[in-house]
């Protein structure tokens, strides 16, 4: 039990873990508020008054869909380092579940955060 919390313990602090755990959640949150950004802004675009912007509602979409192929490109960087580990399967199946789950449900998250103004 000793060898496995310090191969965690080095996993994390001495090979980068935690701090390729903190670039991912950093680069995601930054994606997510893309998103919400453009859908805030395809949502009201009939409020907005810019003279530069021929169609506001189209680069709404346009933000959205660049911050959803950025949250893939995270989800894909985050998956292919998980697979490089030399674990158990198992580990890694569950720990790439996890990955995933985290990951859907923090956008759902800001996105419902940035998009829903507080009552």
């Amino acid at each position: 039990m000793r060898a496995v919390a310090h191969a965690a313990a080095q996993a994390l602090f001495d090979r980068g873990g935690l701090k390729a755990a903190f670039e991912h959640v950093r680069n995601l949150v930054i994606a997510t508020v893309l998103v919400a950004a453009g859908f805030e802004s395809v949502k009201r675009f009939d409020f907005m008054n810019s003279p530069s912007w021929s169609n506001p509602r189209f680069a709404g979409y346009i933000v959205a869909g660049v911050g959803c192929v950025l949250i893939v490109l995270n989800l894909i960087d985050g998956l292919r380092q998980l697979s490089r580990l030399r674990w158990h399967f198992a580990l890694q199946a569950a720990l790439t579940v996890a990955y995933v789950l985290f990951s859907l449900r923090m956008v759902q998250l800001i996105i419902d955060f940035r998009t829903h103004t507080c009552p």
